[in-house]
């Protein structure tokens, strides 16, 4: 049997998919880059800053439009 180790939700999806990784400083598109450690990152050219595909910080995910 699982056991629950946090009492509160996680605030991330369980997956990336429908979701958009944007600049939480400037709610631009972020762009995929490989790492040298084999790791992935999302970079926000205008501001300059990145973050780690596996540890986003709060606001970079967007629920992506649905399709009509």
């Amino acid at each position: 049997m699982k056991r629950l180790l946090r009492k509160e939700a996680d605030p991330l999806p369980a997956s990336g998919r429908g979701y958009m990784h944007v600049c939480p400083q400037c709610a631009q598109a972020m762009t995929l880059h490989d790492l040298r450690d084999g790791d992935q990152a999302y970079w926000c050219h205008p501001c300059g800053q990145g973050h780690r595909a596996s540890d986003p910080p709060p606001g970079a995910l967007r629920l992506l439009p649905t399709a009509s």
